[in-house]
């Protein structure tokens, strides 16, 4: 889902100003990356980390877990406004054609009167307008076109080998681009604008090469924003995200794990995220997305009709965007890739030696030393 990304878009193609506003750009402290912000320590809120390794770390877009809700919604939404739409068809429409009423689900025997004129077109027209009018809002201005056909999650990259932000998203939410980390500035507060929004997220914002020069034209001029990771549950969470990212591609990992009840104020990027922190890379099926988010039987039956009619990116291979370490679809173990590594474990698409590296980092001594007798 694409609900923040797709708003950005809509706001900045009508109006830059509104979408500065709207996003509270210039309300807020904009955290450069060679600045160390006032977050008491680093985080990860939720399961966003797809893959990270010593060349990048992966993380996905806000609204997974919301994408069920927001699927439930709109099918109780369209329903019910079809009901209205069909409703006006036949009390107004049909007796036009037909010469009699269609009376939900079957025609009338009854020839229509003036009676049943009134009351299709002028009851039934204004709440079949008005029905219209809400599906069209739902798809487009409420982002619900962005849960079908098109990407299943977006992808932001940070790399710190090349210094560079790979995003992958659809085109109308903006495109896949390349942006110079060094470029961005990071947003931990979008509540201050005119924008209301139940999803909240951090921000990596990317001014135009030349504000006074609007529209800046090309990849690396044009103003954009990017969303990262998964919804946060209220925007305090944002600045320890952020340090977390910036101290990644500042300083890369600096311990092996994290310890054991870490203080608040710990700073330390770990090297081997735990699998507390990852999320699968690639569309998981029904009984994975049940184990990862939990949610009930019906919610996970509302995102995988949305899922279904949508498909996995993947990096264009042109943008050496994995360093050379691969991507986290094919070597989940060597690219820090845990949740999918796991997934993989769990249907056997591991091999022996890569079962021993993942569990030497990531599993119980019982496990390691089992899958060791096994290499042997």
């Amino acid at each position: 889902m694409f609900v923040m990304e797709d708003n950005w878009m809509r706001f900045i193609r009508k109006s830059r100003a509104k979408a500065l506003d709207g996003f509270n750009v210039n309300g807020q402290r904009q955290w450069k990356v060679d600045e160390r912000c006032d977050a008491e320590g680093v985080d990860i809120p939720g399961r966003c980390v797809f893959a990270q390794n010593d060349a990048y770390l992966e993380l996905c877009n806000p609204g997974w877990t919301e994408q069920r809700i927001v699927m439930f919604g709109l099918l109780v939404m369209t329903a019910f406004s079809l009901f209205i739409i069909w409703m006006w068809y036949g009390f107004a429409v049909h007796p036009i054609i037909f010469g009699h009423i269609f009376e939900v689900v079957r025609p009338s025997t009854r020839p229509a009167d003036w009676g049943d004129y009134a009351f299709g077109w002028g009851l039934f027209f204004p709440l079949a307008v008005g029905a219209a009018f809400l599906i069209f809002a739902g798809f487009y201005y409420m982002g619900g076109r962005t849960l079908f056909f098109t990407y299943a999650r977006g992808r932001i990259r940070f790399n710190r080998m090349t210094r560079k932000v790979y995003v992958l998203r659809p085109g109308y939410c903006g495109g896949n681009k390349v942006f110079d980390w060094d470029r961005l500035v990071a947003l931990c507060d979008l509540s201050g604008g005119g924008r209301k929004s139940t999803i909240k997220a951090l921000a990596l914002y990317h001014p135009p090469l030349n504000p006074g020069d609007q529209p800046a034209r090309g990849p690396a001029q044009e103003e954009d924003c990017i969303f990262v990771g998964c919804a946060l549950p209220s925007y305090s969470a944002a600045a320890p995200f952020w340090e977390y990212i910036r101290r990644y591609m500042q300083d890369g990992p600096t311990v092996e794990k994290i310890p054991p009840n870490a203080p608040a104020n710990y700073k330390h990027v770990p090297r081997f995220v735990p699998a507390d922190y990852g999320t699968y890379c690639g569309k998981p099926g029904y009984a994975q997305y049940r184990l990862e988010v939990r949610p009930g039987f019906m919610e996970a039956t509302f995102h995988m009709l949305s899922q279904m009619t949508c498909s996995w990116p993947k990096f264009p291979k042109e943008w050496g965007s994995d360093s050379g370490l691969g991507e986290p679809e094919d070597r989940p173990v060597q690219t820090g890739a845990t949740m999918t590594a796991l997934v993989y474990r769990a249907k056997n698409k591991l091999t022996a030696a890569d079962e021993v590296e993942f569990l030497t980092h990531w599993g119980t001594p019982e496990a390691l030393a089992e899958a060791k007798a096994k290499l042997a």
